[in-house]
């Protein structure tokens, strides 16, 4: 398999308009009140509910779910959507995108486009959640400051075009609390079909809402700790950094320093230590791809061409390469 030398890293090298670099004052359009109404309330309710319907099942539901929303965003929102490290059908890409959706973190554009923000101002001016600004600024005060449908349009448009241009991804922007709302129906019915209505309080306190706020933070202190605390495998011209306890609670994500230093790697982890989750499942789906190219579907393989970073090669090899 042919070694692609990666690229010198990019994550400063562009200019950028004052408008992209962002104001001297990020509230200067004031807060956005739905958003911090919404982090006040994930923070208060899970912990309510959870005191009120404690059960095992509920608590295993969260785990299910936390595992299969958190891939949502690892690999559809992250390694696909906004990085491009592997092909896959369009079916695919928007199931993905779903799961995403239902992490609690935003359409995929909103996410899109703040992280491929993040990575072109990376630590500078402009970066929208750097701990230069403060680490919590950077773990979750970001969001708070109000942006304007013109302002945010804009943002959309340099930054996640692509994402804007499909019907498909555009609609999720106005249905995004309807897929929530069918999530809730999902775990209010299962709870209540494993147990009654004490387990269906259970099944939406656990898998719901304390799910929703773990996930949340797990990918938080993506932004945050993995800027501020861990080793550096790589010279890159930001403060990323590989942190083995984000790397285990945002399911691979956590091995930032590497992430930075090739950004379209299908796997975060580079050293046999740095385990990545993530790419462990996406690897899983591409060897399940292959039966389908031996009988002549290969059109319909999940994932194939994986952009695989070898820090011993200091390259990127293809791994089960396709059309």
């Amino acid at each position: 398999m042919e070694t692609i030398p990666p690229p010198a890293s990019d994550a400063n090298s562009a200019t950028a308009s004052s408008e992209d670099r962002g104001s001297a004052s990020p509230f200067a359009e004031g807060f956005d009140r739905p958003i911090l109404a919404f982090i006040i309330a994930i923070h208060v309710v899970p912990i309510a509910l959870c005191l009120i319907f404690p059960s095992w099942p509920g608590i295993w539901a969260m785990v299910v779910l936390y595992v299969v929303t958190g891939l949502g965003v690892t690999i559809g929102y992250h390694r696909k959507l906004t990085h491009h490290s592997f092909k896959s059908p369009r079916w695919v890409d928007h199931t993905l995108a779903v799961l995403g959706l239902l992490a609690g973190e935003g359409p995929p554009i909103f996410w899109v486009a703040h992280h491929r923000k993040h990575h072109k101002f990376s630590d500078t001016e402009g970066d929208p959640h750097s701990p230069r600004d403060g680490a919590w600024w950077s773990h979750m005060l970001w969001l708070l400051p109000r942006q304007s449908k013109m302002k945010l349009g804009s943002l959309y448009g340099k930054t996640a075009s692509d994402l804007v241009r499909d019907p498909f991804y555009a609609s999720l922007e106005t249905t995004y609390f309807l897929w929530h709302g069918a999530l809730l129906l999902a775990v209010t019915f299962a709870g209540w079909a494993w147990g009654g209505w004490y387990m269906a309080g259970s099944f939406v306190a656990y898998g719901f809402f304390l799910r929703m706020l773990l996930l949340l933070h797990a990918t938080w202190m993506v932004n945050s700790l993995t800027h501020m605390w861990g080793y550096r495998s790589y010279q890159t011209k930001d403060q990323s950094r590989n942190n083995p306890l984000v790397g285990l609670l945002a399911q691979g994500e956590g091995w930032h320093n590497n992430h930075h230093h090739y950004q379209a790697s299908v796997n975060h982890g580079h050293r046999w230590w740095e385990l990545d989750f993530t790419f462990l499942v996406i690897l899983l789906l591409a060897c399940a791809s292959l039966p389908l190219s031996w009988i002549g579907l290969g059109a319909h393989r999940p994932v194939y061409n994986l952009k695989f970073y070898s820090h011993h090669h200091q390259g990127v090899r293809v791994l089960f390469p396709g059309d």
